[in-house]
């Protein structure tokens, strides 16, 4: 994420103590936003999960907003380290089968850390450019072209790609991000079932 002073570590550990100190604070930063969500959230709380005072705390982040920023740097860092292996897996698959996998994958990714989902959808927009989700999203798009390019033949005739690529993604990523934020009664592969359709039927058409 792009920060302004305010809003970034004090200092970036280079030495190992320091790095595991900061790794205890965004551990515990982690389970406070998890059970209390960011208004629950304080550097007091923090602080007290760590096992460490808020002097120590504020060695390492002037408040609570940079300690949210790292939490959710780190978290689109997860995703996107598991969204590539999951790429890689399903790369040499029929692209209906790696589609389906790759959905799959997306969805129960965000129902591990719905909470932190959660405030990304509803913190980051008040906080500012979340520069690594918009990597992570660039990502998902450049691969969903590639399906695209190298599937060509597969799909209709009057299939225009660029505006395929958005409407999928687009689609996509909310519809994901609604299911897990709102848990409609509708079972995990039943969803990604019918997500999966509805993109092959509109590319197919």
């Amino acid at each position: 994420m792009a920060s302004s002073p305010g809003l970034s570590p004090r200092r970036t550990p280079s030495q190992d103590r320091s790095r595991r100190m900061v790794e205890r604070i965004l551990e515990a930063a982690t389970r406070v936003l998890s059970e209390r969500g960011y208004d629950g959230a304080s550097t007091n709380r923090i602080a007290k999960a760590a096992g460490i005072s808020n002097g120590s705390l504020y060695q390492y982040f002037p408040n609570k907003d940079a300690i949210v920023i790292a939490v959710l740097d780190r978290f689109a860092d997860h995703l996107a380290d598991r969204l590539g292996a999951e790429i890689e897996a399903t790369m040499r698959q029929p692209w209906e089968a790696a589609g389906r996998a790759l959905l799959d994958a997306q969805i129960r990714l965000f129902e591990e850390d719905a909470d932190l989902l959660r405030i990304i959808v509803e913190q980051v927009p008040r906080l500012g450019p979340f520069d690594k989700l918009a990597a992570l999203q660039r990502r998902l798009t450049d691969l969903v072209r590639v399906y695209l390019l190298v599937n060509r033949a597969e799909f209709r005739d009057d299939l225009d790609i660029d505006a395929t690529l958005w409407i999928i993604t687009e689609t996509v990523g909310m519809l994901s991000i609604k299911y897990v934020l709102d848990r409609p009664p509708i079972p995990h592969d039943r969803m990604v079932d019918e997500l999966a359709e509805l993109v092959i039927g509109y590319i197919r058409g």
